[in-house]
């Protein structure tokens, strides 16, 4: 139900909160008791109802909000293809260019190019990467942050 807000002539600003087919209907005012109208609604809550069929987003039962969501996601995920593709591309070029390099080689320039780490690199990064899994599983065997 939407949140209306309402502004009395004796100086008291409130909230009421009721169903849109009441939405014009006046309101007392908690301080004077005089009928105040409505201004627009400060908020709109709303849900559907619809039962979760499956992975995919579901069909609210809006067709045109349907169709701008399955747009915006097929848009989404496009772009998200697109840069990976890119990504994978340069990876491959700088793997051409150095042979014997191998992917676990590279490290990304602040550019969002690539570039073969050099050893002292490589070696940190491992040891980061290597810390990072000992501390993930660590995380998991104490339950992974679950509270029982």
């Amino acid at each position: 139900m939407p949140t209306y807000q309402h502004q009395c002539s004796c100086g008291v600003r409130f909230e009421a909160t009721r169903p849109v087919a009441s939405a014009k209907a006046s309101v007392p005012c908690p301080s004077c008791k005089k009928a105040v109208l409505p201004s627009l609604p400060a908020t709109v809550a709303s849900t559907f109802r619809k039962d979760v069929t499956g992975p995919g987003p579901q069909n609210t039962g809006i067709h045109d909000l349907d169709t701008h969501i399955d747009r915006v996601i097929g848009q989404s995920a496009a772009q998200g293809w697109g840069i990976a593709q890119r990504r994978d591309s340069d990876k491959q070029a700088v793997l051409r260019a150095n042979p014997g390099t191998e992917r676990g080689d590279l490290g990304r320039n602040t550019d969002g190019s690539y570039r073969v780490l050099a050893p002292k690199e490589r070696k940190e990064h491992d040891t980061v990467f290597e810390r990072n899994n000992q501390i993930v599983r660590k995380h998991l065997e104490n339950g992974g942050g679950r509270q029982t």
